[in-house]
């Protein structure tokens, strides 16, 4: 039995002698992902390009074949957000800064459940704190690392503008040529572009500086946030960020 299968079965909570093996009999669920992390108060749950999208699990039969056609049904397990249990399109309710669980389902069969954030509609994307100066050394690279790069995605429509978790940020280096000198990293200081926004709202990346690829020894980098809802970008994205990088004095 494959991985994939293994993990399938034990998503779906059922053991594999309890499962009836005719091509045409789910044995199991695949639904380990959203369209998107948050669905918008009174809006329908959308993808990253912003087009609708319905929840979506997978059915296999005992042979891990997809069945196709397979009766999925859907729910949620609170009511903050509603779900066409045929369709799997999701609306978010009216009350914002919470979350429901979603499921997929055939009979008794069900899956592991999924967070849905319900979050007011994001429309700014602002600077969120400083940017500290990044000294680096020629020597010692552990210390070419910077700060954190942040910003905040809020809704300025009410006030005091309440944050928009779960949102995703897009970071992308000012130009191509960039990637000679410097690379965006998460928290663990692997190559990412891309984050989600903490409960406070806040999106971050950090800049791993290669000196050899500066033209001076005084240099900056500019970095883009960007964040959009419905496809389009909302106000202030894309967001320009500029880390000003310095010798340091040995």
């Amino acid at each position: 039995m494959s991985r994939r299968r293994l993990a399938a079965l034990a998503l779906a909570g059922v053991a594999c002698g309890d499962a009836d093996t005719g091509p045409n009999t789910v044995t199991s669920l695949e639904f380990s992902a959203l369209p998107f992390p948050a669905v918008v108060a009174q809006d329908t749950l959308r993808d990253t390009s912003g087009i609708a999208a319905p929840l979506r699990a997978i059915a296999f039969n005992s042979d891990n074949e997809v069945i196709l056609d397979a009766p999925v049904r859907y729910a949620a397990l609170e009511r903050v957000i509603s779900v066409d249990s045929v369709t799997g399109v999701v609306v978010g309710g009216a009350q914002t800064d919470t979350a429901a669980r979603v499921v997929a389902f055939i009979g008794g069969l069900q899956s592991a459940p999924l967070r849905l954030s319900v979050v007011p509609r994001p429309d700014a994307i602002v600077p969120s704190g400083p940017i500290d100066t990044l000294r680096y050394s020629v020597t010692d690279t552990t210390l070419n690392v910077s700060g954190d790069l942040s910003v905040r995605v809020v809704n300025q429509a009410s006030t005091p503008n309440p944050s928009v978790r779960d949102w995703i940020v897009t970071f992308t280096l000012g130009t191509p040529a960039d990637s000679t000198k410097a690379r965006l990293e998460n928290e663990a200081q692997r190559r990412s572009t891309v984050d989600t926004t903490s409960a406070g709202g806040i999106a971050a990346r950090k800049i791993r500086l290669f000196p050899a690829g500066l033209t001076s020894p005084a240099d900056s980098i500019v970095v883009f946030a960007r964040a959009r809802q419905r496809g389009t970008h909302i106000a202030g994205s894309p967001l320009r960020l500029v880390l000003h990088v310095r010798p340091r004095v040995q």
